[in-house]
């Protein structure tokens, strides 16, 4: 407890620096934390409309390829000459229903129109894009001829579809790959008017949502390939396909995504610190408390001197500390002169205010390695380390010479504070505390005896008594 008390300045302040570096620390992982799942992010991002975009190319393509296929095999099988007889246009029923049957994402169908409605349908050479049921159908016509009455045309309708592609179960960043992300997707085809859409990503789940031209034009930017954007443009001159992508930025405010993926970790990080924050306040709280009580069991409390005991323990270390090096050792007992008289003159404040007085003038006078103590009522010690007895009868007049010239004001009075000191010095091994002690209290009764406001010092070997008025 006495090094804790000791080195308490510095513990506190190591302990908050140590919370301080911490909570740097913290920080420090949770932005690296950020950028790292950030970038991460982005990546994946990048990776995943990479591949969606590049495979609804791939699947647009396929589509065309499969129109013009069914054109060609059209061409190689050529309706009959003349009216269709109801035979053929049956067979012909059952030849696209089975084709449609087998192959996925195609639908084929042997139609009767009426005449009257045929000059607005397309031509059939030039398939047409959509945005039908929330995928892209690609429509195309053939005419094959008229039924027999000529009331009727008969229509070969080939349509493919493309559907949004399923997401597969994200493996980092959970739904957070895909949350908010938008995409504009521009598809041309010869001199077809092109198709404008968006896809964009909710619930886990992509979706294809009509566009017009004049906003994906005005919404493009100047410089979409970068660090947050996705673009890419698709083209093939031999199928005369071309598709256009361009994301919206992507994270553009990524800190709710983190803060939601990363919720409670951070909430476990910010009670750690909290935790550690509360522990260094009660620890430093409990450092002033021992600081305070050990200032309460150590010192006086009126005159903020030592007290007896620990007067009498640091006596005992500097008396070991002579022993071993070996060194000198010398003290002074001090007991102020006619103190009950000034009880009674002033009462028990002006004792008070005379105590403090004197043990402020024995702290100013004494060198910063001596040690004093009020050992009870007006009785007060000095340990001098590494002083001789001629050191300590000098110390004894400097402070019996500053009690003479300094006066302590009170209520209006002057009141003048005179003191009679016992000296004494250590004689060596087998010199205890308790002889030295009870030496310097025996010479301290002589200065009594002897008309106070003196030192009574031991006799040196070379010498008289000494004994200094």
């Amino acid at each position: 407890m006495s090094w804790v008390v000791l080195h308490a300045r510095a513990i506190k302040r190591t302990c908050w620096m140590i919370v301080a570096v911490l909570s740097m620390l913290t920080v420090i992982a949770v932005v690296d934390r950020y950028q790292t799942q950030r970038v991460t992010l982005l990546e994946g991002q990048q990776a995943l409309l990479s591949q969606r975009s590049a495979w609804g190319y791939s699947n647009l393509l396929s589509n065309l390829q499969t129109h013009k296929l069914q054109h060609s095999l059209l061409m190689a099988n050529p309706p009959p000459q003349g009216c269709l007889p109801d035979e053929y246009i049956a067979g012909q029923q059952r030849t696209t229903q089975t084709l449609s049957a087998d192959l996925e994402g195609l639908s084929q169908y042997t139609l009767r129109v009426p005449v009257h409605q045929l000059a607005p349908l397309p031509k059939p050479q030039a398939p047409r894009m959509s945005l039908k049921e929330g995928g892209v159908r690609m429509t195309s016509r053939q005419f094959l001829g008229y039924t027999c009455d000529r009331r009727y045309a008969v229509i070969q309708e080939t349509q493919t579809r493309l559907q949004p592609q399923p997401l597969l179960p994200p493996m980092v960043l959970g739904p957070a790959i895909t949350e908010g992300l938008v995409v504009h997707v521009a598809v041309s085809h010869g001199q077809e008017p092109a198709l404008y859409f968006d896809i964009r990503f909710t619930a886990g789940k992509a979706e294809f949502v009509p566009a017009t031209g004049d906003t994906w034009l005005t919404s493009q930017p100047q410089q979409v390939q970068g660090e947050d954007r996705f673009f890419h443009h698709y083209s093939n001159l031999h199928q005369g396909l071309q598709m256009r992508v361009y994301s919206d930025p992507l994270t553009p405010d990524f800190l709710p995504q983190f803060l939601k993926l990363n919720g409670f970790w951070l909430f476990l990080a910010g009670g750690i610190l909290v935790c550690l924050l509360m522990i260094n306040w009660l620890l430093t709280h409990l450092i002033d408390a021992s600081v305070v009580q050990h200032q309460a069991a150590t010192h006086d409390f009126l005159t903020g001197l030592y007290n007896r005991r620990a007067g009498m323990t640091l006596t005992e270390v500097e008396l070991s500390r002579a022993t071993r090096k070996p060194g000198s050792l010398s003290i002074l007992m001090l007991d102020i002169d006619h103190f009950k008289r000034v009880n009674d003159t002033y009462g028990h404040d002006g004792g008070d205010q005379v105590l403090k007085f004197f043990a402020q003038l024995l702290t100013q006078t004494v060198r910063q390695e001596d040690v004093v103590a009020r050992l009870g009522g007006e009785e007060f010690l000095i340990v001098l380390p590494n002083t001789e007895l001629t050191g300590a009868q000098q110390m004894a007049n400097r402070l019996i010479q500053a009690l003479r010239s300094s006066t302590l004001d009170y209520a209006g009075n002057r009141v003048g504070v005179t003191c009679s000191i016992g000296v004494s010095a250590w004689h060596g091994p087998g010199d205890s505390v308790q002889t030295l002690l009870i030496r310097a209290d025996l010479l301290l009764y002589q200065a009594k005896q002897q008309g106070r406001n003196r030192y009574v010092s031991e006799i040196p070997p070379d010498c008289a008594v000494a004994a200094r008025a």
